[in-house]
């Protein structure tokens, strides 16, 4: 009987572990809305789940705009713009980076818990402009901050070349 037990709460512990690593059930995708991007960077953003789909409903000439959404939920919003050159993206509220510290991506960046913002100059055809890319990565709990903006620099450090090409930026 003692024996039965031991088993019966080995088995229960094993499955509850087996439950805690639930590994997704989509295939991890290679890119953001079809900009590229290592899995390995885009991972730690995404929450495991049944369905993967992304969408750039919102998106227009010149300002890509990605959504990310597991299981239905948006779980990352990235948005890439071509600006005039004398633009501060600063000003406008969904560029804002509020606690954020420097990181080495673009010309200029920021990080924040939730958030990660990044410009660079752009020749757009022809002209001389601003790119500018915003990723915020909504979560459903407040896990760990310092997790958090790691994943967001390295997220940003992999994506922004790969943007600032697809945008059609030539420098």
């Amino acid at each position: 009987m003692r024996r039965h037990i031991v088993a019966v709460t080995v088995t229960a512990a094993l499955l509850a572990v087996a439950g805690c690593s639930n590994p997704s059930k989509y295939a991890m995708p290679g890119d953001v809305c079809g900009v590229p991007v290592p899995p390995s960077a885009l991972e730690p953003l995404l929450l495991p789940g049944e369905k993967l789909e992304q969408s750039t409903a919102l998106s227009r000439p010149g300002a890509a705009h990605c959504f990310v959404q597991v299981d239905e939920e948006t779980v990352l919003s990235v948005q890439g713009e071509v600006i005039p050159a004398g633009t501060d993206p600063s000003v406008r509220r969904e560029w804002q980076v509020h606690g954020a510290t420097k990181i080495d991506v673009g010309d200029a960046a920021l990080v924040s818990d939730i958030n990660v913002v990044a410009v660079a100059p752009c020749v757009y055809e022809g002209a001389n402009r601003r790119f500018v890319v915003q990723a915020e990565r909504f979560y459903p709990n407040r896990d760990d901050a310092a997790k958090r903006r790691e994943a967001l620099t390295h997220f940003m450090t992999a994506y922004f070349p790969a943007a600032k090409k697809a945008a059609g930026c030539t420098s």
